[in-house]
């Protein structure tokens, strides 16, 4: 029997792997500090003072907690939608400063300029994402689950960068969707969201004032594009370069996933391993806690996968 198993960053965090975005932040607190507090603003999220004696004694930990909630919790999703509003009005700002007798005309390579110096930083956010997976080693790592067998009836397909599958459990040819570290992939590790809508609606805006030479909207405009088109994760180019994968999965009859609570960022993949495998087709499915199961739920029910071929249980039945 062929069977796929689908792994997400909850099996890395199972082996007490450092790998959830609240890590990612602590990284880059650690490391890259302005970084993290200038891609925080892009949010609204401003760094408090935690030595004021007005704070109290358990004011890190409430903020550490609201910030999870507004942007950490569900970074891929969130990251997708900065406080664009913000950077349109400081254009108009600017634009009003300079008052220009001849409109907005001449002014667009001064404005590039600006924005790159502005929300330029942001460019550094693959880069770091690929130095902090770097640090992660699984070398200390023990296998808590037996049963992972690699051979020719079972696929592998990884959303985690790191080699848990291959320096832990020995299973080679992992479909790393998303990259990984170097000795698993070739392809750069990706994190992003999936806000093409807001891509495509600011670049038409941009394209429109340009056509009636209002250089300061346009150049605006595609600065917001740059943005949010650094943090992208490209999910139909990512599937075409994996065809080869997929077209694999036709004689497979059983799905295991776990680790992976399938959100509207990774939709597409659900769809396209949906489409690619036999029509009856078995899953299970392993949550965590209800969030997960929720989550999941929703995603199965949008692809449309049958009820009848769902088997959801909890990831602690799954573990040894």
């Amino acid at each position: 029997m062929k069977k796929l198993v689908i792994i997400g960053n909850g099996f890395d965090i199972a082996h007490n792997l450092k790998t959830s975005y609240w890590d990612f932040r602590e990284f880059l607190k650690k490391e890259h500090e302005q970084f993290l507090y200038a891609f925080e603003r892009m949010y609204n999220i401003f760094p408090p003072d935690f030595s004021d004696p007005r704070m109290g004694v358990d004011a890190e930990e409430r903020w550490n907690k609201k910030i999870k909630s507004i942007l950490w919790e569900e970074f891929e999703t969130e990251i997708g939608k900065p406080n664009i509003a913000e950077m349109l009005d400081a254009s108009e700002s600017i634009l009003e400063q300079m008052d220009l007798d001849g409109g907005n005309i001449g002014i667009e390579d001064t404005m590039d300029e600006y924005w790159r110096s502005e929300y330029g930083f942001v460019q550094k956010f693959q880069l770091y994402v690929k130095e902090w997976i770097e640090k992660i080693s699984t070398n200390h790592v023990k296998p808590i689950k037996d049963g992972i067998i690699d051979d020719e009836e079972s696929f592998y397909m990884s959303f985690n960068y790191t080699d848990t599958l291959e320096n832990v459990y020995h299973i080679e040819n992992v479909l790393h969707i998303h990259g990984g570290v170097d000795r698993v992939s070739w392809v750069e590790p990706i994190m992003g969201h999936c806000n093409t809508k807001d891509i495509e609606y600011y670049k038409n805006r941009a394209i429109k004032a340009d056509e009636y030479f209002d250089e300061g909207s346009a150049s605006i405009n595609h600065a917001v594009v740059d943005y949010l088109k650094s943090i992208y994760k490209n999910t139909d180019r990512i599937i075409e370069a994996n065809i080869p994968f997929f077209d694999k999965l036709k004689d497979v009859e059983e799905v295991t996933v776990i680790g992976w609570s399938a959100g509207q960022a990774d939709i597409p993949y659900l769809k396209k391993i949906f489409e690619s495998i036999m029509e009856n087709t078995v899953w299970h499915v392993y949550w965590y806690d209800d969030k997960a199961k929720t989550s999941l739920i929703a995603a199965f029910d949008e692809v449309g996968i049958p009820n009848k071929n769902r088997n959801f249980r909890k990831s602690s039945e799954y573990w040894d």
